[in-house]
């Protein structure tokens, strides 16, 4: 989609009426001027984020060692989403004392109308300046709901705010813009602003003030320019304006009380409904039609329609379309889909997904030749573009092109511990951030998404991190994030990132999906098994012998402790493979193809050269994007009151169920693909080879000794391994494949061996 439009976000001076307020940490203001000047070094040079392939290894190591290093530094500062554990963020429909904090009051307590103390009006929907509260980000605003009558004197109950300054670089620190601050438990039903009140003592009023709540964008309604002697005049008496909320979520009320970690962080734009008087609200319409230019609903994707459309609104006449989108629900026009843009897209694992989930690939860009490679076989009808993220963003300065969704992935082998002298590599982590920034000033998405290493959540990278969410929340995107377990999305592996969602001016914000697997399902939560090792593999033919990413075979021999493959990978595929990632067997490494399906790749995927290996190591696991970006688009459709077709249903909404069953197709129909020549089953126990007399079963070597029975195909008899068929600790599929067990047709029938 194009746009016949340009606006940009206001550009703040040093300092003056519209300046953005420097902060008073040294290391802090270091890092945001780097960021200021990164346009200017942009222009004359590229920093260069690369690691040359003999590298990929210790890069490998290294992740996994600062990663446990982190984590507990991490849990401080955020828990760990395990959707895994929760099932899902939901929250309970009946739930008993949900939370101590703010019962409801008696009406014989509640003090009506105003009152009056210390010569000030105190009334509910008055705003006054308090004590500061150290815990809520130095608040010293309150927002008064009730005056409550108590043995200890008058409370006031009310929502607390804060100068923007006071949030650590999270959003612009504009003079005299404020925050509200809400601390949300899981497992409490009530409205967000009734359980996040926070009760003070009358004394701690120290005056009243005027604080307008706008959705509109700044500097609309803020104090007069000119009227105010100094800024410390501005500061003690001009009027407050609150244009955002800052979430703080926990799992439950415990956790919370307990003072453990919040699970999920949000900081965003105050939405229409949320402003108390019309004269300070302002439609989602007319904020989007002046940032994007509006928006085509269903998606911007038409291929009926000639060219990409242009959108042209005239701002002065626009209408206001929040209202005309309560009508009926509109069917989606045939073929249209919302569009993607991939930044840093390596071999495509979310282009992938988000194509499976209905999503049109419309851009790309990436520097290494291997992933290009790769990605222009799988998406030809994306505009591929192989170049430095820096070239692709200065290309696009001035373009109108839009899309409806962006996803970056930047790279992330700098966050970690060892970086701990000031300087080293600051300017490349920057260039990262940086890009971020340019790429949704540039493309300005509807709903963007990144996923990146929780490393960055380390307290040490504070101010990195915080500057990433002031680069968004700078252009007015809403932000959402937390660190996922993405297990509970359909990942065939233990791994853990941090995720970020965003929306644009005027569009609602999106939840994270819920969980759509679990280690214990229980009735009714619409969850499934977890995807597990042997599942995946079972994927794979045993009879897929001209494939250059599959050849077991040729495998190096290892003889490492053999493991159960009905769970899940423990441990990351990274971009080198994983440390201490092995075939089940203990006999092998995993075979390229392996690690691309336990990856979440679809089977026939290929992989050009170079760097294969990191190519599958690198990606975001397109199942597990499958799941993020159904979610994304259905909260898109539900927003446009666009109703799906049949047809984009049967192709992109079963697409999970569909992947099981595949697997259960190929556990039926195929013998031995475990690990084509290491396993076979005999009924409903594995069954390996040794030394002994020796039967045909099929066109198999069916060999005996004692209790011990071990098969293997004539050609690979070095691969077996002695498992005692009888032992309880040998785990078996509840399938029955062999020919032999056609004798009757009865699984429950004995193989007389002798």
């Amino acid at each position: 989609m194009s746009i016949m439009l340009e606006s940009n976000s206001p550009s703040f001076s040093e300092d003056g009426w519209d300046g953005e307020e420097q902060s008073n940490d040294v290391a802090q203001a270091a890092i945001e001027r780097l960021f200021r000047e990164m346009p200017s070094r942009a222009k004359e040079n590229h920093p260069v984020i690369d690691l040359s392939e003999d590298e990929v290894d210790k890069v490998d190591e290294m992740e996994l060692k600062n990663e446990e290093m982190m984590e507990p530094d991490i849990i401080r500062v955020i828990e760990f989403i395990d959707l895994v554990e929760t099932k899902a963020p939901r929250r309970s429909r009946k739930v008993v004392n949900p939370s101590k904090r703010n019962p409801s009051v008696a009406l014989d307590s509640l003090w009506p109308g105003t009152y009056s103390y210390d010569g000030m009006e105190l009334k509910r929907g008055v705003t006054v300046e308090i004590l500061p509260l150290v815990e809520l980000f130095q608040a010293s605003f309150l927002l008064i709901q009730q005056i409550i009558t108590t043995s200890q004197g008058i409370t006031l109950r009310g929502l607390p705010l804060t100068r923007t300054r006071n949030l650590r670089g999270q959003l612009p620190r504009l003079r005299n813009e404020v925050a509200l601050i809400l601390e949300i438990d899981m497992d409490d039903t009530r409205p967000e602003e009734e359980q996040a009140a926070i009760e003070i003592p009358v004394t701690s009023v120290i005056k009243p003030r005027i604080c307008h709540i706008t959705n509109k964008n700044f500097p609309e309604h803020r104090y007069p320019h000119g009227v105010y002697r100094s800024t410390q005049d501005v500061q003690e008496n001009a009027l407050l304006v609150c244009r955002w909320k800052v979430k703080h979520i926990w799992k439950d009320t415990a956790k919370r009380v307990n003072k453990k970690a919040p699970m999920e962080f949000v900081v965003a734009r105050i939405t229409r409904d949320e402003v108390p008087k019309e004269r300070f609200r302002i439609s989602g319409t007319c904020l989007m039609n002046t940032w994007r230019g509006g928006k085509i609903c269903g998606g911007s994707f038409v291929p009926d329609e000639p060219g990409n459309p242009q959108l042209t609104v005239n701002l002065d006449t626009v209408e206001d379309q929040d209202s005309l989108l309560q009508r009926a629900w509109i069917p989606k026009k045939h073929g249209q889909q919302y569009t993607l843009a991939d930044m840093f897209c390596g071999a495509g694992g979310v282009s992938c997904g988000a194509k499976s989930a209905g999503f049109r690939v419309e851009l790309a860009c990436d520097n290494a030749d291997g992933a290009c490679n790769t990605y222009r076989v799988h998406f030809p009808e994306a505009d591929l573009r192989k170049e430095h993220m820096y070239d692709f963003i200065l290309s696009m300065r001035g373009s109108s092109r839009r899309v409806d969704v962006l996803h970056l992935s930047p790279p992330c082998q700098f966050w970690s511990p060892a970086h701990t002298t000031v300087g080293v590599n600051d300017e490349a982590n920057i260039a990262i951030l940086f890009a971020c920034h340019e790429l949704v000033k540039g493309l300005r998405p509807r709903i963007f998404t990144l996923e990146q290493t929780f490393g960055i959540m380390h307290p040490r990278f504070e101010f990195y991190f915080n500057s990433l969410i002031h680069g968004f929340t700078q252009y007015n995107y809403s932000v959402r994030w937390g660190i996922v377990n993405l297990l509970a999305w359909g990942a065939a592996s233990q791994r853990r990132r941090l995720i970020v969602i965003g929306s644009g001016p005027g569009e609602e914000l999106p939840p994270f999906p819920v969980a759509t697997h679990s280690q214990d399902i229980e009735t009714g939560d619409g969850t499934r098994p977890y995807r597990t090792v042997r599942k995946i593999l079972r994927k794979i033919p045993p009879n897929r012998v001209n494939d250059p990413l599959h050849r077991p075979n040729m495998m190096n021999r290892i003889n490492n402790p053999r493991w159960d493959p009905n769970i899940p990978l423990l441990r990351t595929i990274t971009c080198g493979g994983g440390i201490g990632n092995y075939h089940y067997s203990g006999k092998r490494p995993f075979t390229l193809r392996e690690l691309a399906m336990l990856q979440g790749f679809p089977l026939e995927y290929q992989f050009q050269t170079p760097e294969q290996k990191r190519q599958i190591g690198n990606a975001f696991p397109p199942l597990v994007v499958a799941t993020l970006y159904k979610h994304i688009r259905r909260w898109l459709e539900e927003k446009d009151h666009i109703r799906a077709g049949e047809d984009e249903l049967s192709e992109s909404e079963s697409d999970d169920k569909e992947y099981d069953s595949e697997f259960e197709s190929f556990a039926f129909g195929y013998a031995g693909f475990d690990d084509n020549d290491d396993v076979e089953y005999l009924g409903r126990r594995e069954i390996y080879r040794s030394n002994s007399e020796v039967e045909f079963l099929g066109k198999r070597n069916l060999n005996r000794k004692g209790s011990v029975m071990m098969i293997t195909d004539s050609e690979s008899e070095e691969d077996g391994m002695q498992v005692d068929a009888m032992s309880e600790d040998v785990n078996s599929p509840d399938i029955c494949i062999d020919a032999i067990q056609s004798i009757g047709n009865d699984p429950a029938r004995p193989i007389n061996l002798d």
